[in-house]
């Protein structure tokens, strides 16, 4: 069983009616308006009204349209009560809405069946499970070791107190990490490599000596293990 090119497109427009009415439609006063009056925002509902009047629009189908207006409703409007991190809240209110849709889509195709089948599929691929295994290695758990692996030169920079951002070395690193496994598994290690002469250029630049060699003891002890794990995986996925 396979999805058809008016299947696909049905789900693109679905994506797209989301997006004009989320972001292109909605003002930034309006979101101001809904953290402060909440459920009696009147901003609120002409958001709603809005996102029904795209989805209709863009889908054709009347009751999908009123699904989604109305499960984007309830959403936004947990959005606005639950006290959880901006970040989080705005990835999990995305993520929330891109299901909504992908159930609409399903209702109107009835293609259950052969998300059920490529979902096992994709599961049962020993490829699969090689490439999530390195790209959740190399987040965390690296993180940890790295930390671990420089921590006996961390006492010996300077004490004078430095200006940075909370945790940003530690995401910098991270999205670092993705990036580069990223390239190696696709071949682009030119790529890889402007990353790498780009940070070095940012990083190093009126460094004093201890804190340059700290700086690149971390920055080897993270792209080392990665580049490995990396040409590991493309190894096993093209033995596979």
């Amino acid at each position: 069983m396979s999805i058809t090119n008016t299947e696909i497109s049905l789900l693109i427009k679905l994506f797209m009616a989301h997006m004009l009415s989320d972001y292109f439609l909605q003002m930034g006063s309006w979101v101001s308006d809904k953290v402060t009056n909440g459920i009696k925002s009147p901003r609120l509902y002409l958001h709603i009204l809005i996102t029904f009047i795209c989805a209709w629009l863009f889908s054709g189908s009347f009751w999908a349209a009123l699904f989604i207006g109305v499960t984007h409703y309830l959403i936004d409007l947990g959005k606005i009560y639950i006290p959880l991190n901006r970040f989080i809240l705005f990835a999990l209110d995305q993520f929330l809405h891109v299901v909504m849709l992908l159930l609409a889509w399903l209702w109107l195709t009835d293609n259950w069946t052969w998300l059920i089948e490529e979902t096992r599929t994709l599961f049962d691929q020993p490829s699969t499970w090689v490439i999530l295994f390195s790209y959740l290695v190399i987040t965390f758990p690296l993180s940890i070791v790295i930390d671990i692996f420089v921590h006996k030169w961390r006492a010996e920079l300077t004490t004078e107190k430095q200006e940075s951002l909370l945790h940003a070395g530690h995401w910098i690193g991270v999205l670092e990490r993705v990036l580069v496994l990223t390239f190696v598994l696709l071949g682009q290690f030119s790529a890889m490599g402007f990353l790498i002469a780009t940070k070095a250029i940012l990083r190093f630049k009126d460094t004093e000596i201890k804190q340059m060699e700290y700086v690149l003891i971390g920055t080897l002890m993270s792209l080392t293990p990665t580049i490995l794990l990396g040409i590991i995986s493309q190894y096993l996925l093209n033995n596979f």
